[in-house]
Parts: structure tokens; sequence; C-alpha cells
């Protein structure tokens, strides 16, 4: 990406300074440490937010006019819909700061780190997601699975899951996909949750 600039996230410039980040870290939770990075880097700088798995196939620039955008990782409605392996936002942007809210307050309230798609996921369905597709919800844009995750966990890599329309490729190699030693709540849970959150800060999220 030549017209991009690259900042690589890593322990010498990363929010460590505080008790979510410090417990994660310490249990060696890469992937739950990277919830919260990703999210502070949107929220602070803005700009596109990729996984180190991210294979760019054609250029992103035109994603720089969307104000905040995501994309599905599963066709079919699930928990984890949408992923966090691609994502843009300008800095300062409301969606960031709802979800890192939402993943602080759960580790504050139950010592529980959730997945990042999950809590992605469950913001977006506060802001009234409800099907898959391209769409704006409120000022977030979300595109298909085929143009940042062509193909699941679940699934092989295979060329032919490359469409016309695919930016890039999510690999799925993170630590994301490995078990550690920390209890997940269910989707009831984290949607409750997050309304009972939502009221008390509603004027944040405004």
């Amino acid at each position: 990406m030549p017209d991009f600039r690259v900042k690589l996230w890593n322990e010498s410039n990363s929010p460590l300074d505080n008790k979510y980040a410090t417990v994660a870290y310490r249990q060696k939770l890469w992937s739950r440490l990277s919830n919260y990075v990703r999210y502070h880097a949107l929220y602070t700088e803005g700009g596109i937010y990729l996984d180190t798995d991210v294979e760019v196939l054609n250029s992103l620039t035109p994603l720089l006019h969307h104000r905040a955008f995501g994309g599905f990782q599963l066709q079919e409605e699930n928990v984890d819909w949408v992923g966090c392996a691609v994502l843009g936002a300008q800095p300062g942007h409301n969606f960031s700061r709802r979800v890192l809210d939402l993943i602080v307050k759960q580790f504050e309230d139950d010592g529980e780190f959730c997945r990042g798609p999950a809590a992605t996921t469950a913001v977006l369905r506060e802001m009234r997601l409800c099907r898959y597709g391209l769409q704006e919800i409120g000022d977030v844009t979300l595109y298909p699975r085929e143009y940042f995750y062509p193909y699941s966990w679940l699934e092989k890599f295979s060329p032919d899951c490359v469409k016309e329309e695919t930016l890039c490729v999510h690999h799925w190699m993170g630590s994301g996909l490995t078990p550690e030693p920390r209890r997940f709540p269910s989707p009831r849970r984290i949607a409750a949750r997050l309304m009972r959150f939502t009221s008390r800060a509603g004027a944040l999220f405004a």
C-alpha cells in the first residue's frame, strides 16, 4: 500500500498502563489484548486497522470516504457476525468508543475477556443491526463477507473464494482460535450487559 503510512502497534506504543491490558498481557491473551489496542488505535488516531494475518489484494483507498466501516465475517446470523480484523474509522468516532467501553466494562464487571467480534456485533445490534448485507448502521458502513472475510475459520482457503470485489483476505492465523484459560459469556449475557451499560451511559453514545 504505497500511498498509506503504515504503523505497527506493539509493546513500545500500545496502551498497556491499564488493568485490562496488564492482565491480558500477563496471561499472554494476545487476541484479547489486541481487542483493546485496535479500538484504542481507531479512536485516538483513526485510519484503517488490519490484523497481521490480513493479506491486501486491492487498493483500500475507496474505503477512506467512510466515517467508519467494518465487514461481516459470517453470512448467517451469529454472536460473532461482524469481524474486527479489518476496520476503519475517523479519529474520535463514537462507534470505536462504544466497543472499547464495552470491552473494558465487561472485564471490570466480571473479569471476563470478550471476543472482539462479539463486542463489535453487540454494539452494532444496539445500533439496530438486524440483517446481513451491504448497509449503513448509523454512519458505520458494513460490507458483505466477500470483501474482507471470503472464507471463515471453519473453512480452508481456496483461490476460488476470492471474488472481484475482494479487497483483502483475513487468514485466521491469530491466537483467537486457540483455547485460552478464560470463561466467555453467552450471547444473551453480552446483550444484557450492553443494554445495562448503555442505559447508564446513554449521554456518551448520543
